[in-house]
């Protein structure tokens, strides 16, 4: 059976003539009938009583009727659903961000989208590059912001965002104060790293070999929460070295110094990844639009080419 086969059947039970379902149906009446035959050889039996004056649903029919209905209510759901997926008017995203991305610039993006498709659910999920990598191989996740570690072979990337580290103490310290601060300087304060996994601990990590030795800093501690970094920093224990994002509001209102250290100069370059092949719906689409528009990251402009690239693949 096909569907041209079980419209001519619906109309039929509907209008209760086959002259009616054929001009409804823009088709002669000899075409209704054929299509009427061809559906009972192939169910086995008559679906409608012609015997009388007026035709009447078989058993066979009423039970055909049933399923048909079911089928026409879910075919027009799906073009009711996809009518206003088309338009924004429904729809979920799911993204992956770092820490630092999804703290510090995701709000902004998220409100902003909201407020002009707000029929779209948006899912934020967060962890460090590594995890998000993970999240975006798994299909977790439509596309994920972490940090350009490194390629990988299943995943598109474009560069979206380079933000500055900063050296960070309580203005309590006493380096605090200085205007430029050595190396030898820092030996003795305690160092807070990132977790592991994070291209922020990477970057500081060799940074540090190259600069001071392996041994160096020489008393340590690891968190992993930017804002508990901060927090115990805030209160006057040792010093770390957080993106710049992160840390303007909390210079500004003087609870944490920037320290000039000699030769540091640290960058942390973040992209968009996602799978290689992956169809982005409109409603992706239209997020990574709203993410460029706002100007929140350095070379957001890059979302150019990736919105090219996938534009029309989904409807």
């Amino acid at each position: 059976m096909n569907i041209d086969q079980l419209k001519a059947f619906h109309k039929i039970a509907a209008t209760g003539s086959f002259t009616k379902a054929a001009h409804e149906l823009f088709l002669t009446q000899s075409a209704v009938s054929q299509q009427i035959r061809a559906l009972e050889d192939e169910v086995g039996g008559r679906l409608f009583d012609r015997s009388g004056r007026r035709i009447h649903l078989t058993g066979e029919g009423e039970i055909l009727l049933t399923y048909v209905k079911r089928l026409f209510d879910l075919h027009e759901e799906i073009e009711i659903l996809f009518g206003s997926l088309r338009t924004l008017q429904n729809g979920k995203i799911t993204v992956g961000a770092t820490a630092v991305i999804g703290t510090y610039f995701m709000p902004a993006a998220i409100s902003a989208y909201h407020r002009q498709y707000p029929g779209i659910e948006i899912d934020l999920r967060m962890g460090n590059s590594g995890q998000i990598m993970r999240m975006i191989l798994d299909r977790e996740v439509d596309l994920g912001i972490a940090g350009m570690v490194k390629k990988h072979p299943s995943l598109e990337s474009a560069f979206v965002h380079r933000e500055k580290l900063f050296f960070v103490c309580s203005p309590m310290n006493p380096l605090a104060s200085r205007k430029k601060v050595t190396l030898s300087e820092l030996g003795g304060l305690p160092f807070i790293w990132r977790e592991k996994g994070t291209q922020t601990l990477a970057l500081v990590k060799r940074w540090f070999q190259a600069n001071a030795g392996g041994n160096f800093p020489y008393q340590a501690l690891s968190l992993a929460n930017l804002e508990a970094a901060k927090r115990t920093v805030e209160e006057g224990y040792g010093m770390t070295i957080i993106p710049a994002t992160a840390a303007r509001r909390e210079i500004k209102a003087g609870l944490l110094k920037r320290l000039n250290v000699e030769k540091f100069a640290l960058n942390v370059d973040y992209g968009l990844f996602y799978p290689k092949g992956r169809l982005f719906s409109r409603a992706v689409e239209a997020f990574l639009e709203t993410i460029r528009s706002l100007g929140i990251f350095s070379h957001g402009e890059n979302l150019r080419g990736c919105m090219k690239g996938c534009r029309g693949m989904v409807d």
